[in-house]
């Protein structure tokens, strides 16, 4: 038998052991609201900070956009903002044994501790998709007494104040028919601005062991309507169902979209794995509502963070949605779909330049799936948009651009070109080699690492890995814009993307294995991957230059190919049948 497929009984050991990269953990609560740990749904979202006995949660939604007054002519930006916080108070004496964790799989984010008495006080939440609501539950052996408490976000400095003056007419903070809630009215000056504000309510069970809280925007004209009894409604029916029911209700959902993908690696850098888990935890957390996730997925702290948090379509979307497809999470794309058909109806309607990059998704998509019922949804969407252009070969960015998603054969195969391109990838790495300032961005080492993957180029492709995987993390999982600077979704969708480019490039009719995989990467698999062609990679497992892979195809067929058929790892679809 050859050997190709004897390897894989070794590797068995090896693939369990991915296990542990399935989760975030820590030993200490966040430093600030950017280090939190996250959960969301889509829709809503939460960013927990795991402080024991003073719990502060911070609660967002994806619509809640501040309207801001027009300067002159120029119109302002309407930035993302947080629904409010949430405090959970109690009087915990922590003597040790402090964890906070989240499972991918779940979306469940737990804080834990254990208190002078030796016993363990643990704290669950979650952010529901099938039912829309924040949930929490406490368990404590010592039956403490716990406080909600449901708060404005604070004012930092001159711009988060004049933001607030701006945008707020008004907020207050109550209690009605036995829940807490949170009411925020804008002062809506701009006339496109359909939400009026917002309303956050929190119910909890007759012991207070466990909460459930609904956020809701509110269209103009919809407070005067009331919209807290059909709130008050919804938590009442959870309330009735209690954490677990919804827990296992989301976790089938929640499930379903992580366990499409996963990757095994026995490396010498175990941060890898666990980073490709937690980068698609990220965007599957903040997609599948309305929005795609915004600069900062759905989650923030602060009433105006950088570039308020909106849409930008040059570099930062195109990788934050790099992975929708690629990751077996088609419907995402119709998240893509709905915002930009909500953009060209705005009145400020206006492409960032770059922007053939967000239709030319919208396109990609029916690579992956030949939905002909896809290709009618987007033809208005995409009719006037501009088409990728041709690769200038005086213009560096645009040739790394035309690298990102697929491998030019005027690019690949002329010397010239790679060596400029080779070229870029080195200065972009050796500027912080030189000890210069961190000034590129996390979708910028994203771009070059994909270059180097679309010329084979294994050595600066790991190198372009390394460098996101080292500086660009938070301490709760998140990602970064900058090295250790500005909270921001882009990488999440960019880093599994990189990795997946490593083990394996797709096109129309054919796929390339382990185009830039590192001698580092002694073996492995990776499962459930979608590719140009309609096909999807049931599995690729390796060890060394070897590989078996599993693939499907188009018409449903199953054919296994190895590295022994195929030396050179290219293999033509056409030929299989």
């Amino acid at each position: 038998m050859p050997k190709n497929l004897l390897f894989l009984a070794a590797l068995a050991p090896a693939l369990l052991s991915g296990a542990s990269a399935l989760r975030f953990e820590a030993e200490a609560p966040a430093a600030d609201w950017r280090h939190a740990m996250l959960t969301g749904n889509g829709t809503i979202g939460a960013m927990v900070e795991g402080n024991v006995s003073d719990e502060l949660i911070h609660l967002s939604h994806a619509k809640l956009y501040l309207p801001m007054p027009a300067d002159g002519e120029k119109v302002g930006r309407d930035p993302f903002m947080a629904a409010c916080n949430l405090r959970i108070a109690n009087d915990v004496n922590v003597a040790g044994g402090y964890l906070r964790s989240v499972d991918f799989a779940t979306g469940e984010c737990v804080v834990s501790a254990i208190d002078q008495e030796g016993r363990r006080y643990r704290r669950r939440i979650f952010a529901s998709r099938p039912d829309n609501l924040i949930a929490v539950k406490i368990e404590d052996p010592a039956s403490r007494e716990t406080f909600f408490v449901l708060d404005s976000i604070p004012l930092h400095g001159y711009r988060e104040a004049k933001t607030f003056e701006q945008g707020i007419r008004r907020f207050e903070v109550g209690k009605r028919d036995g829940c807490l809630t949170y009411r925020c009215e804008f002062s809506n000056r701009n006339p496109w601005n359909d939400i009026a504000g917002y309303v956050v309510a929190l119910a909890a069970g007759a012991d207070k062991t466990e909460a459930f809280i609904a956020i809701e925007p509110v269209p103009k004209e919809g407070f005067a309507s009331d919209p807290f009894p059909a709130i008050r409604k919804r938590l009442a029916a959870a309330v009735a169902d209690g954490y677990n029911k919804l827990l296992m209700r989301h976790a089938a959902a929640m499930g379903d979209l992580f366990g499409r993908v996963s990757l095994s690696i026995d490396c010498d850098d175990p941060r890898i794995e666990r980073r490709f888990a937690a980068a698609r935890y990220n965007i599957i957390s903040s997609t599948g509502g309305d929005n795609v996730p915004n600069l900062q997925g759905i989650w923030t702290g602060s009433w105006n963070e950088a570039w308020s948090s909106i849409f930008r379509e040059n570099g930062h979307l195109p990788c934050a949605t790099a992975f929708f497809s690629r990751g077996n999470t088609m419907e995402f794309n119709e998240c893509l779909a709905k915002w930009v058909e909500r953009k060209l109806k705005d009145p400020r309607h206006s492409w960032h330049k770059g922007a053939w990059r967000i239709p030319a998704r919208l396109r990609d998509a029916w690579r992956y799936n030949h939905d002909d019922a896809w290709l009618k949804r987007i033809e208005p969407l995409v009719k006037d948009a501009a088409e990728r252009p041709e690769p200038d070969p005086e213009d560096v960015t645009a040739l790394l651009e035309a690298l990102y998603d697929d491998a030019p054969a005027e690019i690949v195969t002329n010397t010239t070109l790679v060596q400029i391109v080779r070229d870029a990838i080195d200065r972009g790495l050796d500027e912080r080699a030189a000890g210069a300032p961190e000034t590129r961005k996390a979708f910028e080492y994203v771009r070059l690492g994909l270059a180097a993957c679309k010329l084979g180029d294994a050595e600066r492709a790991e190198r372009c890995l390394m460098r996101l995987t080292d500086g660009f993390w938070t301490d709760g999982g998140g990602t970064f814009h900058f090295e250790d600077d500005v909270f921001n979704m882009d990488l999440s969708g960019g880093y599994p993307y990189l990795v997946s480019e490593m083990l394996v490039h797709g096109e129309d009719s054919w796929v390339r294995f382990l185009p830039a995989k590192p001698a580092s990467w002694r073996e492995g698999s990776i499962k459930g991957l979608l590719l140009p062609g309609a096909v999807r990679i049931e599995e690729l497992l390796w060890e060394g230059d070897e590989w078996r892979a599993v693939l499907r195809l188009k018409d449903g067929e199953t054919k296994v190919v190895t590295s022994e058929e195929y030396p050179h790892g290219v293999v033509w679809y056409e030929r299989l049948k």
